[in-house]
This record gives C-alpha cells, sequence and structure tokens, in this order.
C-alpha cells in the first residue's frame, strides 16, 4: 500500500518488488532525498538522477559471518557525486537501504564513511535528529618528489592542499585549518 501524506509518498508494508519499476524507484528516490536532507542534507546532490540497485543479503560464509539476513532482497538509493569538485572515501554522496519484502528505509551510508541506521519512527518529527553528518571529504597528505633530496621541497600537490584548507606548520606538517565545505555552498 502506498499512503500519500501531503504529496510525500510513504512506502509502508509494501512488496517493493510486486510494484512497478518506475513507480518503485520514482517513490524510493522520494522518500531517500527526504532522509538525507534529514541527517546528512550537505551530502544531498541532484546534477543527476540516483541509482537505483537491487541486491541480496549474501549466505552465512566470509561476507556474512553471522549468516543475518541471508537471501534477504533489499534495494540501494544511490546519490552520486561530481568526482572532478569533490573527494570522498565512497563512490557516492549517500546510498539509503530499502528492505524489499516491508518496503521501509532501515539505513543509510554517506560518502565520507559515516552511516546509521533508521529508527522505525525516523519521519516523526517529534522525534529530533540528534546529529546530522558532517560534510567531510577524504584526507589530503602531500605528495613529494621521493627522488628529490631536498629535505624543504614544496609537494606536488601544494595547491590542492591550500585550496581544501591546508596550512604548512613549522616543522612542515600540513595541517587542516577550516572544515570542508560541500560543493554547493562554496564561494565562487
Amino acid at each position: 500500500m502506498v499512503l500519500l501524506s501531503g504529496s510525500v509518498p510513504v512506502l509502508t508494508a509494501q512488496n517493493l518488488d510486486r510494484m512497478k519499476k518506475n513507480k518503485r524507484e520514482s517513490q524510493m528516490i522520494v522518500v531517500a532525498k527526504e532522509i538525507v536532507m534529514k541527517y546528512g542534507p550537505d551530502y544531498y546532490r541532484k546534477y543527476k538522477r540516483p541509482v537505483v540497485e537491487r541486491h541480496q543479503v549474501p549466505p552465512k560464509g566470509e561476507l556474512n559471518p553471522t549468516g543475518e539476513g541471508a537471501g534477504r532482497i533489499f534495494y540501494q538509493v544511490i546519490f552520486l557525486y561530481d568526482k572532478t569538485q569533490e573527494s570522498l572515501e565512497h563512490d557516492f554522496a549517500a546510498r539509503v537501504t530499502f528492505q524489499e519484502d516491508t518496503g521501509k528505509p532501515t539505513g543509510m551510508f554517506f560518502g565520507n564513511g559515516w552511516g546509521r541506521k533508521l529508527p522505525e519512527n525516523w519521519r516523526d518529527e517529534t522525534v529530533p535528529v540528534t546529529e546530522q553528518n558532517p560534510y567531510q571529504e577524504v584526507q589530503l597528505f602531500p605528495i613529494y618528489d621521493y627522488d628529490n633530496p631536498d629535505p624543504n621541497q614544496e609537494p606536488k600537490n601544494k595547491d590542492e592542499l591550500i585550496r581544501k584548507g591546508y596550512e604548512r606548520r613549522e616543522r612542515g606538517q600540513w595541517v587542516k585549518t577550516r572544515p570542508d565545505v560541500p560543493p554547493g555552498k562554496r564561494k565562487k
């Protein structure tokens, strides 16, 4: 059953595989966007349509040591990002997981490596979001020419380090001095 709450789809007790593909994907994308905007708005990307993938929990073994949920089907809505504009730990900005048999969103994962399990009542406005996931890009390290014996050489990626908020300290180490800013909030 799909209920409409102020024109926002609510997937409830819905077997996602029984829905038509276009309807299933469009509704999951709307709900996934709502979740990302609530828990990590700096990871929402709209430059490209999100990707929807269907997966199955592997059987007990190396990839699933406890065997929990083995064989269970789930979907993921994946928000991609422009790798020329930012560098995250993963190939996506955000990813929201839905259980196939119930249609409920169960968890989310951000491109910086942080994730969270969603509470049953995640949409309830009386349940405060205790903490939104802060935007964070991959940590940069200076790249040196190891064939150059000069101990005071400048790193090859000095301009990128400076652009991303790193400063060189007295002992030569590069330290992050300001928080990362998502592409949509950067000054032009």
